[in-house]
């Protein structure tokens, strides 16, 4: 008989038996840590008490044991979500840390008792903690690592170091830009792949590209790693694309795209599994040049489209009665930046009040350039009977092909308006002893006659005569309202930024219910994202997670409330970009979008 000799790396038995283990373990993974065991008297160390698994949402905070002999300073608590990657499907992690940080108050051998957390309906406890204190302050030293469970056995002979960070060579992320020389407002179409010799694993999304000076939407978002053969440098690799996103200068001059940064594991083969190897990867810093629009030719009507469109507008009706309103559509339809067009400037037409318009998108990518549709709808209201025409309205736009601008227009439209309620005024006199009321005519005696009549006329009069002035007033502050909304871009945005939002989380609502995830996110985060720009005349879009965070605090807003706005905003941008890497209950994420809103409305100087 032949015999067949089998040499196992100690780390290919130990991932079997762990294996093993979690076919019968839990989800959670409840562990306590110190950063070290040894420290000076009044000297802080770092107690770290970590709760993680799959798929693991609202986590309880533990419960620590007594501290008497130690001073508790305060906790912190972060969170980390990586991505696994098994056959193109990507499943989370999810691992919670609090961070105590503890003062020994006396010398000698302390130990901190088990921590311990109920998940549901489940109690979990971490083993006790010994900390010894010396009189003399002492460096930090490295973690402990637990002992093991299992006695020495005879693979201990073959232990193996722990593996190398991967090289350069074996995983790296590009970033490519369609063009790096536009005009402001022209599309650019920023690629961002990840090329990798081996398979992957525990991806971890570990920073978004600082976009400052754009306004972005994301034309793809990978839900999947869908891969293909590349060769690069002369070397194979498998190459996925993450993300593709539209970027619309806002300003003009050199302007940069910030690096993308992941974090995940390089898995080689074993001869029972893989072995894992950490990497960590950054795209390059992209630099834009961004030409200014020329001042020379640009015409009055110009708000800031910039691409090929054309411009249409209709009406609602062509008749309005009693004082109905109608409304006029005015659509910009056509490729490049749409999301950036601003509603035209409307001629006055005698009595019409014409007021603020709504803005409705309809956006998608042809051939990844941006296209589609906004509509500007304005309700239009008749002050008296007759027939209106709405003029021409000119809209200014700019071509990048040939680098100059052209104007659109629109047709002229008409509509009658009849039994528009007439307004209050002074009383006409038709002659002497004759006063016109409407259509009635009556006779006036020339001598006052004291009547019952005369004195309830009298006391109605006194009753009228306030509520006339109030209407008055109401009616200035009205004017001056409509006349500030024309005037002031601020006040416009901060009087429609509620409004809006909620219509926005409305769209959402409507995408959860048929299903549309990733509609649904991009719409709560355009929401909440908008509305803070409208309520703080902030262009927040175009501002990195740090330089919003610094406007809102010169607006004097709760640091608290902006970590809670900048969390929600991140927990919709990773659940777009990776569905599976954090755990996210939509309609509590509604929920928690409304409250924002509402908390914001009051929140900040203005």
């Amino acid at each position: 008989m032949r015999r067949f000799e089998v040499k196992l790396r100690r780390t290919d038995l130990l991932i079997l038996i762990l294996l093993v283990n979690l076919v019968y373990a839990g989800e959670i993974n409840f562990t306590a840590s110190v950063d070290r065991t040894t420290v000076g008297l009044g000297e802080p160390f770092e107690l770290t008490v970590t709760v993680s698994g799959v798929n693991i949402s609202r986590v309880p905070k533990p419960q620590l044991p007594e501290l008497a002999e130690f001073d508790n300073l305060g906790v912190s608590q972060s969170q980390s979500t990586s991505i696994s990657i098994i056959n193109g499907r990507v499943q989370q992690q999810t691992a919670i840390s609090f961070v105590y940080t503890l003062v020994p108050r006396k010398l000698g051998e302390l130990t901190i008792g088990p921590c311990r957390m109920v998940y549901d309906n489940t109690e979990y406890t971490t083993e006790p903690i010994r900390i010894t204190v010396v009189k003399s302050k002492t460096r930090s030293q490295p973690r402990t690592q637990p002992q093991s469970r299992f006695p020495p056995g005879p693979f201990d002979l073959f232990e193996e170091p722990e593996p190398e960070p991967a090289g350069a060579d074996d995983v790296f992320l590009a970033a490519s830009a369609d063009r790096t020389s536009v005009y402001q407002g022209e599309q650019v179409t920023v690629t961002w792949t990840i090329y990798t010799a081996q398979e992957l694993a525990r991806l971890n999304l570990k920073e978004t590209p600082a976009l400052t000076g754009f306004w972005a939407d994301d034309i793809y978002q990978a839900q999947e790693l869908r891969y293909e053969q590349r060769t690069v440098r002369g070397r194979a690799y498998y190459a996925a694309v993450l993300r593709k996103t539209a970027l619309f200068p806002t300003q003009s001059g050199e302007l940069r795209v910030g690096p993308m940064k992941l974090e995940g594991q390089i898995v080689t083969g074993g001869f029972f599994f893989g072995r894992a190897k950490p990497f960590s990867v950054a795209s390059e810093q992209l630099k834009i040049t961004v030409k200014p629009l020329p001042e020379s030719g640009k015409p009055a009507s110009f708000t800031g489209g910039v691409g090929s469109f054309e411009v249409s507008a209709s009406l609602s009706s062509d008749r309005s009665t009693g004082g109905e309103p109608v409304t006029l559509t005015i659509t910009v339809n056509g490729t490049g930046n749409l999301g950036l067009i601003t509603a035209p400037a409307l001629p006055s037409v005698p009595g019409l009040k014409i007021l603020t318009p709504e803005t409705k998108d309809n956006f998608s990518y042809a051939g990844g350039r941006l296209s589609g549709s906004r509509r500007f709808v304005y309700p239009v209201l008749p002050t008296a009977d007759g027939r209106y025409r709405i003029p021409e309205i000119e809209l200014g736009f700019f071509d990048p092909k040939s680098g100059s601008y052209y104007v659109k227009k629109t047709p002229a439209l008409e509509f009658v308006a009849s039994d528009v309620p007439a307004k209050s005024g002074p009383v006409e006199t038709a002659s002497p002893g004759l006063r016109v009321i409407g259509s009635d005519i009556r006779h006036i005696r020339d001598r006052l006659v004291r009547s019952r009549g005369w004195e309830q006329a009298a006391g109605l009069a006194v009753i009228l005569y306030p509520l006339g002035f109030l209407l008055l007033i109401a009616g200035v502050i009205l004017g001056r309202h409509q006349r500030r909304l024309q005037l002031d871009t601020g006040y416009a945005r901060r009087s429609r930024a509620f409004r809006q939002a909620r219509q926005r989380l409305k769209m959402a609502k409507r995408a959860l219910r048929e299903n549309r995830m990733n509609e649904f996110y991009g719409l709560v985060r355009q929401a909440v994202l908008g509305f803070i720009g409208d309520r703080f005349n902030i262009e927040a879009g175009a501002l990195t997670t740090a330089e919003l965070q610094t406007e809102l605090g010169r607006f004097g807003v709760d640091a608290g409330l902006v970590t809670e706005l900048l969390d929600t905003l991140n927990l919709c941008e990773i659940a777009r970009f990776s569905p599976g890497a954090v755990t996210c209950d939509p309609p509590q994420l509604l929920i928690k979008a409304e409250q924002l809103l509402s908390r914001f409305q009051t929140a900040g100087g203005r």
